[in-house]
């Protein structure tokens, strides 16, 4: 006990301090992954942390030599301290579903929910304080969870992954402690779909190369693919009163809003990815509907056969990897103030121009450029918004037709019938941005972004976190990349 006291005082020291430490991975920990499984319960004014349970489990794929993060990025930290020498010895920030939940209505309404999540840190040699602490609406850290554990612990479970599941490898450029990892998890793919995962994961891993920055950085990552088959194809539509026995259950409808497709079953989730060492894991969905998720940290989800999935694919990674934030606004959120006024939101790519002198991205501003920079804006709402309501007609009408047995012949007459309408909308504002095409590639400051009209900024007119269209991330939200890349490799 008097060890975790000294170790309290240390959360509330300078930043810097942390920065200066150095830690010499084989002075704390052996070449093998920790998982802490827990559980995050409550609401909007309350949240609770219990440990479910640890494992060992294979290779750390992490960077031996940058155990500390200090990209200052995600809503929660992880922190391990050695107990011997109350060290820091591995940090990593990282955001979670409970995170998003408490700021939505039921969360404020005090209706309390519990959420399963997993920390993976570098097996230690000897006892640590493992630590969670999260931030305040002012975006300052404050311990939340402290336990203490020793890696000797007979209770800690000693798992290998199951030898059944198929590991396909994309691309293969080194040793995971050298390179970025990620792994594509197989989700509402059956037995007889294992050559179409494969086609798929090498259909994205090509997607993912043809964008900036991860095109010019290639050399730097290891992409695989694991294969449990699902009883079932595809994923619940609990809207549709679709329902399917999947690996990793994951649904749409997450925290009430439709398109929102989440893992239900992040036990199991975690169980498949172990059979490769991963930095960032991919959840595949073997369904044609839109939607998606990205969790910084934690993982990206989306679906593999809808028209638009390169770009939700791409869009939903910026959020799982290096944390952007979404650049558009006006459509329909599960969050009730997500970024609170008067704060610098974390994210690299939009800011509250709190202080226009001092933008966040000064430093690539497009000479001479208007801040904040005039870009149809008012035109683009209201369009927007027509938009919106044909989206909201279709999916309210293509979940009644679903509940009542209709055909797919009739369901997809309706789909049809309105994408038209949304196209003939999109077409009005190609013609708004064509007005304004003259911004194309500029950075400055334009209005509208987190999810509201005012108050917050993105640095480019429409880009891959506005826009529904692959157009590149953009130059702010590139170096935000290239500082995950950089810390995750060598």
């Amino acid at each position: 006990m008097k060890n975790s006291v000294v170790i309290i005082a240390l959360f509330f020291a300078p930043a810097v301090l942390f920065a200066q430490q150095e830690v010499n991975f084989d002075d704390y920990f052996i070449d093998k992954t920790m998982r802490i499984d827990f559980f995050q319960t409550g609401d909007a004014d309350e949240e609770i942390i219990t440990i479910d349970q640890i494992y060992q489990q294979g290779a750390w794929a992490g960077n031996p030599k940058k155990l500390i993060d200090n990209l200052n990025q995600g809503l929660y930290y992880i922190k391990v301290y050695d107990i011997a020498s109350n060290k820091l010895i591995y940090s990593r920030g990282f955001n979670c579903i409970f995170g998003e939940y408490k700021t939505t209505i039921p969360a404020k309404n005090g209706v309390k929910k519990t959420y399963h999540e997993s920390a993976l840190i570098p097996y230690p040699k000897m006892p640590i304080l493992f630590v969670i602490e999260a931030r305040d609406r002012k975006n300052i850290l404050h311990p939340l969870f402290i336990e203490r554990i020793d890696p000797s612990d007979v209770n800690i479970i000693k798992q290998n992954h199951n030898k059944d599941d198929k590991v396909y490898e994309s691309l293969k450029n080194g040793d995971p402690h050298d390179k970025v990892d990620f792994v594509f998890v197989a989700e509402g793919y059956t037995a007889e779909q294992w050559d179409k995962f494969k086609k798929d994961v090498k259909r994205f891993t090509g997607v993912l190369f043809t964008i900036e920055p991860y095109k010019s950085n290639k050399e730097k990552f290891n992409v695989s693919g694991v294969f449990r088959p699902s009883a079932e194809s595809g994923v619940d539509q609990p809207t549709r009163g679709i329902f399917k026995n999947t690996v990793v259950s994951a649904s749409y409808n997450a925290l009430n809003l439709p398109r929102y497709l989440l893992v239900d079953d992040n036990k199991a989730l975690r169980d498949i990815a172990s059979a490769v060492p991963y930095d960032a894991v991919i959840v595949m969905t073997n369904t044609d509907r839109y939607g998606g998720g990205g969790i910084y940290n934690n993982y990206c989800i989306f679906t593999s056969d809808d028209k638009r999935s390169e770009d939700i694919f791409m869009h939903e990674f910026g959020h799982a990897f290096a944390n952007l934030a979404d650049e558009y606004y006006g459509g329909a959120v599960a969050y009730d103030e997500f970024y609170p006024a008067g704060v610098e939101p974390l994210e690299a790519n939009i800011t509250a121009l709190l202080d226009p002198n001092n933008v966040k991205w000064k430093h690539l501003l497009s000479p001479g450029i208007e801040i904040p920079t005039k870009w149809g804006k008012q035109e683009y709402e209201t369009l927007q918004a027509e938009r919106q309501k044909y989206r909201r007609e279709m999916r309210a009408k293509i979940a009644e037709l679903t509940r009542q047995g209709a055909s797919e012949n009739k369901i997809k007459e309706i789909q049809e019938k309105y994408e038209e309408k949304v196209a003939e909308v999109d077409e009005k504002i190609k013609q708004v941005h064509s007005k304004y095409s003259h911004l194309d590639g500029k950075i400055g400051v334009f209005e509208g972004a987190g999810y509201k009209s005012k108050g917050l900024y993105r640095s480019e007119v429409r880009v891959g976190m506005f826009s529904g269209k692959v157009l590149g991330y953009g130059k702010v939200s590139e170096e935000a990349i290239l500082r995950i890349i950089d810390h995750l490799s060598n």
